[in-house]
């Protein structure tokens, strides 16, 4: 599967819940790319495949609650 494959197989498995952070991020991900610059390495994109499988499987918090933990 490629990675485009596994982005959109995640996105599919989000709880409804999750999909309008799942949006900010992927358009905060777009927006920050440099369209002239390198292409993201391997490590980069492990790491995003990481992020979205975490996502996808639900182990994350909300922001409110990163938060409150941290006193924020």
């Amino acid at each position: 599967m490629t990675s485009k494959e596994t982005l959109h197989h995640l996105v599919d498995e989000l709880p409804e819940d999750q999909n309008e952070l799942a949006r900010v991020l992927l358009e905060d991900l777009r927006d920050a790319a440099d369209i002239g610059g390198p292409p993201l390495g391997r490590e980069s994109l492990e790491s995003l495949d990481h992020g979205l499988a975490d996502i996808g499987s639900g182990r994350i918090k909300s922001l409110e609650d990163y938060k409150r933990e941290r006193g924020l």
